[in-house]
């Protein structure tokens, strides 16, 4: 025959208790080993936010390191947009410079396309690299 082990303030009681209670209310844990954990570890309420927030950490959608790597890359991106209104700056004043008159088209299509009237002789000087 088998004998189970039963927690010592059980003992005198088994058989005139119903069987529920000795499935709800039996300690799995030694009492004297319950009281060497912390208290905090034995409130359910910390054992259920800590087991979502290691979901959160690591397991989730929106982990720390994705996160992480969200916010470098927006850091990455509003650089560029800084950048990108510089450019869009400059060019607005150069088409504001480049159409304020006909002398400064004129000279813009000399300097960038070649373009010449027709009594004109166009020379380029290619400058060496060393």
């Amino acid at each position: 025959m088998r004998r189970f082990l039963i927690h010592k303030s059980l003992q005198n009681k088994i058989g005139q208790l119903p069987i529920s209670y000795y499935i709800y209310n039996m300690p799995i844990i030694d009492p004297a080993l319950k009281e060497k954990i912390p208290p905090f570890l034995r409130n359910k309420f910390f054992m259920l936010f800590a087991a979502y927030f290691i979901y959160l950490l690591f397991f989730s959608q929106n982990t720390l390191i994705s996160q992480s790597r969200l916010y470098m890359q927006l850091r990455d991106l509003e650089k560029e947009e800084s950048y990108y209104k510089k450019e869009i700056a400059t060019i607005k004043k150069e088409q504001r410079e480049l159409f304020s008159g006909i002398d400064q088209m004129e000279k813009f299509a000399r300097e960038n396309y070649w373009m010449k009237r027709d009594s004109e002789d166009l020379y380029i000087f290619i400058e060496s690299e060393k």
